[in-house]
């Protein structure tokens, strides 16, 4: 029987295309049923490395009626480290490497998606900007 994909590669600038912005980079949490266990970083299923969380905003101000905030989770050893930030303005324009979109329904059927990427990069173009290869970053398919 054919295995039905799950996860779809998609172009950043397709489904950000007015860009986006990092907000924070944070671990991800592994998820027990036992509330006493101490927490613990996620780890990717099938290569065993470190799972992080980059919060990050949509630039489309269309977007806020949804809710512009998103997360894209990256595979790595270290905590992936974002491009810096132009001219003083809050946040870090950024762009998403080898950005993947899974669809599912929750529990109560609602359908939602969530991404991955395999790294994050200033946005091409950008002047000033660092890759995450740059940066130190050692990249894996998410």
């Amino acid at each position: 029987m054919p295995v039905i994909p799950t996860r779809f590669v998609v172009e950043f600038g397709e489904v950000f295309p007015l860009g986006a912005f990092v907000l924070g980079v944070e671990p991800s949490m592994a998820f027990s049923d036992n509330q006493g266990a101490p927490k613990q970083q996620e780890r990717d299923k099938e290569t065993g490395r470190l799972v992080w969380v980059v919060r990050a905003l949509d630039a489309n101000e269309e977007a806020a009626r949804f809710g512009a905030e998103f997360k894209v989770k990256i595979v790595a050893d270290h905590q992936p480290v974002p491009p810096p930030k132009a001219n003083g303005f809050p946040f870090a324009a950024v762009e998403f490497e080898n950005l993947t979109i899974t669809p599912y329904a929750n529990a109560k059927g609602r359908i939602a998606h969530s991404f991955r990427a395999s790294g994050m990069r200033a946005p091409s173009g950008a002047r000033g900007g660092r890759s995450a290869a740059s940066s130190g970053e050692q990249k894996t398919a998410a």
